[in-house]
């Protein structure tokens, strides 16, 4: 288990966060590695907790998340003000559902700016929406829904503070992940931990980004992940407990580890509750 001393609170709500299950992660990562690569970070919980001991490259699709990191790791002191200002003014708020709308309509002010100021409302909007769901639409305005929170924390300055020293030295980009990964190596650790594919019980997949991947964008995670073996790399996927996964990650190659999870967000709730999800390992 992490000790309680050595524990991070993530940044931001993430579907799909694995702080659930980061001891079963830490405990499978290989003994030694040289770069770390990590093309879908969203919330950053695996990152915060990996061993790094040379460079780290981080990315996601979602600009915003990479945006509020880019701040994080250059002026978090100038971004721990601007939450704390957007924090006070929503708890002093009578009406906490014109405080979220208010909140949004900034962001949406904000189109194709990715400031710092962009990057405190985002933290604000992820706090006090619904689930912390992140949507924007094809014109680029956000449309996330109000979490009817009532009194939400939108930082913690230690946490940020503590992120921040983390985030020293890595690169942080916002491109599609082949591209990410264009330059890990033999001996480079590499984490993935992409949209999932539709599981056997609820076909039900968290979609983390705008756009949902058909079967042909799962047949290209496949085909990366077979590039990466041949380059060397040691390659740790997670993804669900479903039929297309076990066909083409079969136990004969790779080493797989069934997991349990609570799922959430399923639209069924007889659905809802405990499931599996599956940690496949190339080494």
């Amino acid at each position: 288990m992490v000790a309680k001393e050595d524990k991070y609170i993530p940044i931001v709500r993430w579907v799909g966060s694995k702080k659930r299950i980061i001891d079963k992660i830490i405990k499978n990562i290989p003994d030694e590695f040289n770069n770390y690569y990590e093309p879908f970070v969203g919330g950053a919980v695996v990152f915060l907790y990996m061993p790094i001991k040379n460079k780290a490259f981080l990315n996601d699709n979602n600009m915003d998340v990479i945006n509020l990191y880019k701040h994080i790791k250059k002026s978090p002191t100038e971004l721990i003000k601007k939450v704390a200002k957007y924090e006070k003014t929503y708890l002093e708020s009578k009406n906490k559902k014109e405080a979220f709308l208010d909140i949004r309509k900034k962001f949406n002010k904000l189109i194709n700016n990715y400031s710092l100021e962009r990057a405190a409302l985002y933290i604000s909007i992820n706090k006090t929406s619904f689930n912390g769901l992140f949507q924007i639409n094809k014109f680029g305005i956000l449309t996330s829904a109000f979490g009817n929170v009532e009194n939400p924390r939108f930082y913690k300055k230690e946490q940020i503070e503590k992120f921040s020293k983390k985030l020293k030295g890595v690169k942080l980009t916002s491109v599609d992940y082949f591209d990410a990964l264009k330059t890990a190596k033999r001996g480079d650790f590499v984490y993935l931990d992409p949209p999932y594919v539709p599981d056997d019980f609820c076909k039900y997949s968290m979609n983390y980004a705008n756009n949902e991947w058909d079967e042909d964008d799962f047949l290209d995670l496949v085909e990366m992940v077979e590039e990466l073996d041949e380059r060397g790399c040691y390659v740790m996927l997670s993804n669900s407990d479903s039929k297309f996964i076990r066909k083409h990650f079969p136990k004969k190659k790779y080493r797989v580890i069934k997991l349990p999870i609570h799922r959430s967000l399923s639209p069924n709730k007889d659905k809802r509750g405990y499931q599996y999800e599956l940690l496949i390992m190339n080494y």
